[in-house]
């Protein structure tokens, strides 16, 4: 076989691993936006209030989040392969047991049990697919993964609509269980895993981040529902300072803390976190918002609510795969530049038309879908160019976990102001609002908060992709690798280890 083939073989099995991958995505993305728009359907059926139906997606998000940075420490030590199938397969018992849920108590724990197994798929699919495809190409096949992600947001609404007119809210469930159809494909073609670092995992740290993301989400939550003096707000916001507490003992003292060091000393890193976790705060809340919104002020059914959310998720693929194009040739700053601007204009836009026309509603989802796409792509690509290999699962884990989490932060947030603000168009905070749905022009309002910080944090992002800048040199000459390790290897160069690594490389090349 010559060099040509296996150069073609290796690209042939890069691309099925990125369709199985990409498969296994879409299952996960379509129960999501689905369930979003038959809410009301399900709090009809199971006889729950707004506040308590919005958990079957504020919990999901919770739990969902939380796991993902285990899977990552886990795919760090054991490998990514095994954990990305067995989430898959949870997953898909998750959907059967949420189809056949008949009161809210089992519907809530199905639906956990659908976030521990789907919180597998974005975080070690990424890291699959990044490891399959090299550096190269990250932004290109990342934009493919949100271009996936954005079809799976298109397609929900409207198959989610369909399918509850038709059959009852509980198919959507029988559909999502269709992703454990990659198991055994899986099986076959996912390679197993060579950048690994070992160790052992902090579960007392894994804890403590746990009870952080909890208690610090049942305040907005349950502030707004039972009261801001209700136990549940202060059980949380005790439980998120002790989290806190923890975790930080923990990576100070742990030999192997749940978060690598390496991981929170990069300050690129640090403010990829803060972007990804602003930025689904002021995307994720929408989701939520709009068909409650049109539900209960338009009263539109589920269907017409799909096809106003349309414009949304159809942006958002196509801007998702244009972004993943720019930053391989630009860098991430350019379109994120672009997205940030777009999704300020939007949330300004459905806090001033909230309660208005449904159709400059859809207008204004279809621009925030474009800002989403346009910022969710580099943030991921970015992640991959960053961190070292050995702990590219972990970066990209926690990444996705803070990018889940501020979903639901944001959609916590924009309930508790749209219970606590309802009432008569006068209140509104937004001058240029009027007519109904105060309460809903209120919660956009307050997105643009996340949106200003989020363009605040993306100075600190690279402007040009590192690996095409050094990748003619290393074709050239092979012998500076030392001296590109250290470039991609330590992630804040003025500190004492990385200092003592770059004055050594010349000796390392030198006797090469």
């Amino acid at each position: 076989m010559t060099d040509q083939d296996q150069r073609e073989g290796r690209v042939a099995n890069a691309h099925w691993i990125l369709l199985i991958i990409c498969f296994a995505l879409f299952f996960g993305v379509f129960n999501a936006s689905a369930v979003v728009v038959v809410l009301p359907d399900i709090a009809a059926d199971l006889s729950v209030d707004a506040g308590q139906v919005s958990w079957l997606m504020t919990g999901f998000l919770l739990v969902y989040g939380i796991a993902i940075p285990f899977y990552g420490r886990l795919a760090d030590i054991y490998g990514a392969r095994p954990l990305f199938l067995l989430g898959i397969g949870i997953f898909a018992i998750g959907s059967l047991l949420s189809a056949l849920a008949t009161d809210y108590s089992f519907m809530l724990a199905a639906r956990t049990v659908q976030a521990v197994g789907g919180a597998a798929v974005p975080g070690l699919g990424m890291t699959l697919a990044s490891r399959a495809y090299g550096p190269k190409a990250r932004g290109t096949i990342l934009g493919v993964i949100a271009g996936v992600i954005g079809a799976g947001g298109a397609i929900g609404p409207l198959l989610g609509g369909v399918l509850s007119e038709t059959a009852g809210w509980q198919s959507i469930f029988f559909v999502s269980a269709a992703a454990a159809i990659s198991i055994p494909v899986g099986l076959r073609i996912l390679p197993g895993d060579d950048e690994r670092t070992g160790g052992t995992l902090d579960v007392i740290g894994g804890i403590a981040l746990a009870l952080l993301v909890v208690g610090a989400l049942l305040v907005p939550s349950e502030g707004a529902r039972s009261g801001w003096s209700s136990a549940l707000v202060v059980v949380g916001g005790v439980g998120a300072i002790i989290g806190l507490i923890v975790l930080i003992i923990r990576q100070v003292a742990a030999s192997s803390p749940f978060i690598p060091r390496e991981l929170l000393r990069n300050y690129r890193y640090d403010a990829l976190l803060g972007m990804s976790f602003s930025v689904m705060a002021a995307y994720g809340a929408p989701l939520m918002g709009i068909p409650i919104l049109l539900a209960t002020i338009h009263a539109l059914s589920p269907l017409e609510i799909g096809v106003t959310m349309l414009p949304g998720a159809v942006s958002s693929s196509v801007f998702g795969v244009l972004a993943g194009r720019l930053t391989d040739a630009r860098g991430a700053r350019l379109p994120t530049w672009l997205g940030s601007p777009l999704m300020l204009f939007a949330v300004l836009g459905l806090s001033t038309y909230a309660g208005r026309s449904v159709w400059v509603i859809a207008i204004f989802a279809g621009i925030l879908g474009a800002g989403f796409g346009l910022m969710n792509t580099p943030m991921a690509a970015t992640v991959s160019r960053i961190v070292r290999g050995q702990v590219l699962a972990s970066g990209l884990s926690v990444n996705s976990m803070l990018f889940f989490l501020g979903g639901g932060f944001g959609t916590a947030g924009l309930i508790a102001v749209v219970t606590s603000r309802a009432g008569p168009a006068a209140n509104s905070l937004n001058p240029l609002h009027s007519g109904e749905a105060a309460g809903f022009s209120d919660g956009f309002l307050i997105l643009a908060i996340p949106v200003i910080v989020s363009m605040v944090l993306l100075l600190a992002l690279p402007g040009v992709s590192r690996p095409a800048a050094v990748e003619p040199d290393v074709a050239v000459r092979p012998e500076p690798a030392v001296a590109r390790n250290w470039v991609e290897n330590c992630t804040v160069p003025w500190t004492p280890e990385c200092v003592e690594v770059a004055a050594n490389a010349p000796k390392r090349v030198a006797s090469a």
